[in-house]
């Protein structure tokens, strides 16, 4: 089986599906508090793969992904909105 084929069926075999993007996230550490930026290579309901600088040894975090966004609908209530993200995922080439 050749290098594509392989990684395609290791593909198949994941819960969930896979997006490929790279933005720009936020590591914060619970415990510390201390923050860290990274890339995120790719997402799914399940997870997502990201780079951190100088191999960071870390367990667990929160991971928080900023978007600028505006407001396209309101619920009649004003309680739900819709928003649109006004800088789309960039997909990796």
């Amino acid at each position: 089986m050749g290098r594509f084929q392989t990684v395609l069926a290791a593909r198949e075999r994941r819960r969930a599906r896979r997006y490929d993007v790279k933005v720009k996230a936020l590591i914060t550490m619970d415990e510390a508090g201390a923050e860290l930026h990274c890339t995120m290579h790719d997402i799914s309901q399940t997870g997502a793969l990201i780079e951190v600088p100088d191999n960071e040894d870390l367990q667990e975090f929160t991971l928080t992904v900023s978007r600028r966004c505006r407001v396209v609908r309101r619920s009649g209530d004003g309680k739900k909105v819709g928003v649109e993200f006004l800088v789309p995922w960039v997909v990796n080439p």
